[in-house]
């Protein structure tokens, strides 16, 4: 352009409405008012020698963390979860000690996070008697996808799996966040050990206070008397 163009021309009106102009002016008033730093300041020895002097303090000091799981940690400090928090999975047993999933996949067709991965295979007739076919030899649960929305809890027809209180997990690798079969029947021992119960959730009197209805192990097989025989060939 041959004429020096004027203010109105050069202004962004869209810009200016947004506050964009304002900000632009205000910020570039702001650096040149800003202080330069001298040498001393621009190599920060000054200022790494007082984060170090404070680091130092800091190590003589009395720990303010608090070990709430830990043997020195009092009453007041420990976390006690509330009752129905949902925890770490377990898979129970019954009094024999036989798992008491039937590979139904009823577990892992309602998870919402798809973590549940269950492999049937046909059971041994004397361990599991003859109304018992399936029994899983595969059951993992990724606890990295794991939601702990408790739905697998809640469509097990069997009473086979829970879940703990359990809430701190630590792993090195993600491999370690991969639960298979022994790792959640270890969650159920150390879970019922916890609580004074046997492996099979029974108390001293007999109940079994963590199973719905006091149902116990008996869920595991449904048996009835006159359904009680012998397992067929091609069964």
């Amino acid at each position: 352009m041959s004429a020096p163009e004027t203010a109105a021309e050069t202004t962004d009106v869209r810009a200016l409405m947004g506050g964009e102009q304002a900000n632009r002016v205000s910020n570039t008033k702001r650096n040149e008012a800003e202080r330069k730093l001298n040498f001393w300041e621009r190599i920060y020895l000054i200022e790494i020698f007082k984060g170090l002097v404070n680091t130092f303090k800091m190590m003589f000091r009395p720990s303010t963390t608090i070990d709430y799981v830990g043997t020195k940690s009092e009453d007041n400090q420990r976390h006690v979860p509330a009752v129905g928090y949902r925890g770490e999975h377990y898979l129970k047993v019954d009094e024999k000690d036989n798992i008491k999933c039937v590979a139904c996949y009823m577990c892992s067709t309602v998870c919402p996070a798809e973590c549940i991965t269950i492999v049937g295979d046909e059971t041994d007739v004397d361990q599991f008697g003859a109304q018992r076919f399936k029994a899983p030899e595969v059951f993992e649960i990724d606890m990295l996808k794991c939601i702990y929305c408790g739905m697998c809890v809640e469509a097990c027809p069997k009473d086979a799996i829970a879940m703990t209180t359990t809430y701190n997990q630590v792993g090195t690798k993600r491999g370690d966040f991969i639960f298979d079969k022994n790792r959640l029947l270890k969650n159920n021992d150390e879970f019922m050990e916890s609580l004074g119960l046997a492996r099979s959730g029974k108390d001293k009197d007999g109940r079994f206070p963590l199973s719905p209805d006091g149902c116990g192990p008996d869920v595991t097989h449904g048996l009835q008397p006159f359904r009680q025989g012998v397992r067929q060939d091609g069964a």
